[in-house]
């Protein structure tokens, strides 16, 4: 393995592990290190120190590191819990409540753990990739929201319902399930690399939460029997996560 590698590995181990400020001091420490020892020596000074993941445990306070842990694992079941829903596609009862929790404490969950440091350096350049994913996930909001719009305005009329119903369901669930995947690795990202990674989880749950709702107009009612404005409520609750997390996503890029 030579420095480069080491260094790329030693870097991602311990910004996983560490808070970004320590992190950033020992890899500044190890690549200095590294500068002031001839080429002969790099493969002899790495097999002393061990792999990248065993040179950051031994930098890693336990009680710091399993509160991330726990942290990590909070963010990740406001995702999983959702998917969970999404594909499980079946409920009691219309789940509004649960997705601006799951939504709330996400997003708050980011915001707060993601906040900027105390004497940390000025404004980076902007995520590289973090735009597109963005984009894409505001693609997914307007698919779930075309679904609704479309069961609203009357056109599974045109279509035999068997056909707009399975249609409906399949791109929910993938855009669901595409929505959950970005937003973890936002998650990850904001760890890792730059916290304004957090807009892309932030996003990832409000899309998510957005196709469950759809998913349960879709298989909890019976449309054909529903008043002309029964879609009125549904929009509104969903115009409500969509403005949630919109704020969220937008507060979490400052």
């Amino acid at each position: 393995m030579d420095q480069q590698v080491y260094l790329k590995k030693l870097s991602y181990a311990v910004r996983w592990r560490l808070p970004k400020p320590e992190a950033d001091e020992i890899l500044a420490d190890y690549e200095e290190i590294f500068s002031e020892r001839p080429a002969e020596a790099e493969e002899l000074f790495i097999g002393e120190q061990g792999g990248p993941l065993h040179a950051a445990r031994l930098f890693t306070e336990p009680k710091v590191y399993r509160r991330w842990l726990v942290v990590f694992g909070c963010m990740a079941f406001c995702l999983l819990w959702p998917e969970f829903l999404l594909l499980r596609a079946r409920f009691y009862r219309y789940p509004s409540v649960t997705m601006f929790l799951l939504l709330g404490i996400g997003t708050s969950a980011a915001l707060i753990w993601f906040r900027p440091r105390r004497g940390e350096r000025g404004r980076l350049p902007f995520p590289k990739g973090l735009c597109p994913m963005l984009v894409g996930l505001l693609l997914l909001f307007a698919a779930a929201e075309g679904v609704l719009a479309g069961l609203a305005s009357g056109i599974w009329e045109s279509l035999p319902p068997a056909w707009y119903g399975t249609l409906a369901y399949r791109t929910m669930s993938l855009a669901g399930t595409a929505a959950a995947a970005l937003g973890l690795f936002g998650l990850v990202k904001a760890r890792i690399s730059d916290r304004r990674w957090r807009a892309l989880y932030v996003m990832g749950l409000m899309v998510l939460a957005e196709c469950v709702l759809v998913i349960a107009v879709l298989v909890s009612m019976d449309i054909s029997t529903a008043s002309d404005s029964w879609w009125a409520s549904y929009t509104g609750i969903m115009a409500g996560i969509g403005l949630m997390g919109l704020a969220g996503a937008g507060v979490s890029l400052c």
